[in-house]
């Protein structure tokens, strides 16, 4: 088997990539030929991280694959490029499925809140130690046709999420099958917990409410409250960072973001599952787009790709994230999507006015690549008053890439004023 069998030969077969620590080595050639002998076309790097052609490659394995096989251990959930990995197959909504030999309670409580998120909603592999080879490499290739038989969209991922109730956790350990705890809950949760007739409610007092209905589980993730209320303001009920509270109406549009059908109902954790979702994604879109990510080029070079309406929500979001450096890969990131998509356009629009100079500048250049006649007055307001050249500049690049007679004249305008102020000045 080659160094790095391309995911892209036969697109009518199951692909798969391996992600793994190397310090793993061993225990993942045995997976990978285990995986090739049955009829897997299997994608892994075997060179060191870091190179060139990991960084050229390796996001593109990841999304052009069918599913991303984990080697999990204490090595790997410690690796900064194992966790962009499963982070950008999470966005890229892939199937993912942990293979272990290791202990649940010697890797659980090590896992950041990302990891916990993402892989508690697939199915593992858990190999025995008592059981033999052939025993447990029978239990990973039936575990492999299992996953790859789930349909795990968007809307539906919440169905495989478990919750610990209780002090006891029962972390990702569904080998045999995703078996949901029992609830403890009858109600909804705004109902039991505010009433039916309550139209309005803090933000604070539902991450509050939470905490109390879900403390075990909440407790599991690790997250700071301050993190946890960012992420349901933006994340979950799409609103500005200066917000306050949310209405009931916003609350079951979060619940049902494809709108509700008839008959549909609200099980009692419902809104606590969607929340986790929706953490996992936000988790997840830090570690991709950060700047110190392993995959953010090659995920933003390759967003055509990934066929998952969240990844453009997920990136309209960024857009509104209080870290500029955020906000401007996703204004970049844009424009590797739809450039007919004219809501794209309109919120790459707005941040011309951002206070971060840098995002500004970004915004420019998106929609030069948008090519947009109809941001052309913006683009003019840009160049003539921004106080940074840098921006005016991009402003100017945008303009004369649009090329409109529009562009034109305002900038023959804009060049004739300045040079008879220059002249009106030398007298």
């Amino acid at each position: 088997m080659s160094e790095a069998t391309s995911v892209y030969d036969d697109e009518n077969g199951v692909n798969i990539m391996i992600s793994y620590s190397h310090q793993d080595n061993d225990f993942m050639l045995r997976v990978r030929d285990l995986l090739a002998d049955n009829g897997f076309d299997v994608w892994v790097d075997t060179k060191l991280k870091g190179g060139s052609n990991f960084f050229s490659n390796i996001g593109s394995a990841v999304i052009g694959c069918n599913l991303v096989v984990f080697i999990l251990s204490e090595n790997s959930i410690s690796s900064k490029f194992c966790q962009d990995e499963l982070s950008l197959a999470r966005i890229s909504n892939k199937k993912i499925l942990p293979i272990t030999a290791a202990k649940l309670a010697d890797v659980f409580p090590k896992m950041d809140a990302g990891l916990k998120l993402i892989l508690s909603c697939v199915q593992w592999a858990i190999l025995n130690e008592g059981a033999s080879e052939e025993e447990n490499n029978a239990t990973i290739l039936s575990t492999i046709s299992e996953t790859l038989e789930i349909d795990l969209t968007d809307n539906n991922r919440i169905d495989y999420y478990d919750i610990a109730y209780s002090h006891e956790p029962r972390p990702l350990s569904r080998h045999h099958g995703f078996q949901r705890s029992k609830s403890v809950h009858t109600v909804g949760f705004w109902d039991r917990n505010f009433g039916p007739d309550i139209t309005k409610v803090d933000l604070t007092e539902i991450l509050n409410t939470i905490k109390d209905n879900y403390k075990y589980d909440y407790a599991q993730l690790s997250l700071s409250d301050a993190w946890a209320l960012k992420a349901l303001t933006l994340w979950c009920f799409d609103l500005d960072r200066n917000i306050q509270q949310v209405t009931k109406e916003q609350y079951q549009a979060f619940l049902f973001p494809e709108g509700r059908k008839q008959g549909a109902k609200e099980t009692p954790d419902m809104f606590w599952l969607r929340v986790k979702d929706g953490f996992s994604v936000r988790l997840s879109m830090e570690e991709v787009f950060d700047v110190k990510s392993s995959v953010r080029y090659d995920s933003i070079k390759n967003l055509k790709k990934i066929k998952s309406k969240r990844v453009l929500t997920a990136l309209y979001k960024l857009l509104k994230d209080g870290d500029p450096n955020i906000r401007a890969v996703a204004c970049i990131s844009l424009v590797q999507t739809d450039l007919t998509n004219q809501t794209s356009l309109e919120k790459v629009t707005k941040l011309l006015t951002d206070s971060d100079r840098l995002v500004r500048e970004s915004a420019c250049m998106a929609i030069a690549k948008f090519n947009s006649p109809s941001s052309v007055s913006r683009l003019l307001d840009v160049w003539r008053n921004d106080v940074i050249s840098d921006v005016r500049g991009a402003a100017k690049q945008a303009l004369e890439a649009i090329g409109t007679e529009e562009a034109k004249e305002g900038m023959k305008v804009v060049k004739t004023l300045q040079e008879e102020f220059k002249n009106l000045y030398e007298i």
